[in-house]
């Protein structure tokens, strides 16, 4: 078996109780578009545009090439290498026809340790495996909806030709050069039984494997609304986190060029945009540093947006845990 059966994230962590405040944020996660193409139904996008707008203000926009060049370049300000980029956002990057150019632009500058893609691949055309591994993607990782057309119908509410998405897989595989080529599924979308036909399927055409337990990520979904999971995303059991590590690390860039201090749906603080501030300073603003204060003494759940996301138990990792260290990293941001 080529494949190994690892989660799909990074799996080399600082404690990050030990390191912040961060003179460079460690992730950007900067959205080339808000449009997706399924409406999975564990996702805010199958509650169609209208509820997206109502609950979490979301609006549906591609982000174009001179926000995007601007934003790389203001992260090419910070004074270390940003360890990821990651051209993903609440929508589907491979929507955006600029990706595999954006992907060159961040190579180019040779300021990203790793640049990635998080898709559900069903754009993954030959021509579009050609870009991406032209211009230096590091790791493409794909989220799948099921085994089979059927399911994909089930999940997602599309169409999928599920013989031709899985040569498009083994396409980019086979062609690719230095990139990793990671998959993941959802346990709700796999069949009673179908744990082994997914790892063989994918054993000679990714280099990583897993899957993933569904979680309440997005406030109002049906499917999730009663959950009450003791357990992270990878089945790994959690207390509940009192301090969101998110901010303390990542910041995400909207496609209109807004910053937001994570990768969330919810924005639960818009610190600017990259048209009228630099990244940079918004890093090292009051705005941000008051965000963190107000996260380490406990008043989190005082922000709308705060109270109702689970990112904070879903998608940060043991190493990212910062409520045993309160009171020593709020000594050091308060004297900063």
């Amino acid at each position: 078996m080529a494949s190994e059966i690892k989660p799909i994230c990074g799996l080399t962590r600082t404690k990050l109780a030990e390191v912040v405040p961060l003179r460079t944020p460690y992730s950007a996660f900067v959205f080339p578009t808000t449009f997706c193409n399924f409406k999975c139904i564990y996702c805010a996008h199958s509650l169609g545009l209208e509820k997206m707008k109502e609950k979490y203000d979301f609006s549906r926009e591609t982000m174009n090439l001179e926000t995007y060049k601007k934003t790389i370049e203001q992260l090419c300000e910070f004074p270390d290498k940003i360890k990821l980029l990651s051209l993903t956002g609440q929508g589907e990057p491979l929507v955006n026809p600029n990706i595999g150019e954006m992907v060159g632009i961040a190579k180019k500058t040779n300021r990203f340790e790793r640049i990635e893609i998080i898709s559900n691949a069903a754009l993954l055309t030959h021509q579009v495996s050609d870009s991406l591994i032209k211009n230096g993607l590091d790791t493409l990782r794909i989220s799948l909806q099921g085994l089979s057309s059927d399911k994909y119908k089930e999940i997602c509410g599309a169409n999928v030709n599920f013989d031709e998405f899985m040569e498009n897989i083994r396409y980019f595989y086979k062609n690719k050069k230095d990139t990793n080529l990671f998959v993941k599924i959802m346990d709700v979308a796999l069949e009673e039984g179908e744990e082994e036909k997914f790892y063989k399927l994918f054993s000679d055409c990714s280099d990583r494997m897993y899957i993933e337990k569904m979680l309440p990520a997005y406030d109002g979904v049906e499917i999730t609304k009663e959950m009450d999971a003791q357990y992270d995303r990878y089945g790994r059991t959690i207390e509940k986190r009192k301090v969101c590590p998110l901010p303390f690390f990542m910041l995400g860039v909207l496609p209109n060029g807004d910053l937001e201090p994570c990768d969330t749906i919810y924005k639960p603080i818009i610190l600017g945009n990259v048209h009228e501030d630099t990244i940079m300073n918004m890093w090292n603003g009051q705005k941000l540093k008051d965000f963190w204060i107000m996260q380490l003494e406990g008043n989190n759940k005082n922000n709308s947006k705060c109270a109702v996301c689970c990112a904070a138990n879903d998608v940060s990792h043991p190493e990212d845990v910062l409520d045993n260290d309160v009171n020593k990293i709020l000594e050091r941001i308060k004297g900063k």
